[in-house]
């Protein structure tokens, strides 16, 4: 019996050390208006496997948003918050993505993240030089 208690003491104090969670929140415009309906994803960019999808939502009518998500591993999770969005885009096809990443001390080991990151605002009418385009988001 007390075997099985420490094994479940370990399983469940193992299992807590592998949650990590991470919140990000910010505010988008397209120059001086409001960036309303863009997508904002949290990725955690894996080295030798796929990335795993943390969490998606898209901007509300006054351009902020705020995400919260969570996953398990042993190594702490490389965070990215990937922007998808069409403003000063005329017609071309597909939409305008932006990569930021996470600073490591917004992931925290525990299901909750002890505090948020913020972007702040960001006009997204600027180009950036590592930006790119994408068709499937």
């Amino acid at each position: 019996m007390r075997v099985l208690f420490l094994l479940l003491c370990l399983f469940f104090s193992s299992y807590a050390f592998l949650q990590q969670s991470v919140a990000v929140k910010g505010k988008l415009l397209c120059g001086e208006q409001a960036l309303q309906g863009a997508k904002v994803k949290l990725w955690d960019k894996n080295r030798l496997s796929e990335d795993d999808l943390l969490v998606e939502g898209v901007t509300d009518a006054n351009g902020t948003f705020q995400l919260e998500g969570r996953n398990s591993g042993l190594f702490k999770m490389h965070v990215h918050l990937k922007i998808y969005h069409d403003c000063e885009d005329g017609v071309k096809p597909c939409q305008r993505k932006i990569s930021i990443r996470v600073p490591s001390d917004f992931v925290f080991r525990s299901e909750t993240p002890e505090q948020i990151y913020d972007v702040d605002v960001l006009d997204m009418s600027k180009r950036s030089p590592d930006e790119e385009r994408s068709c499937i988001n």
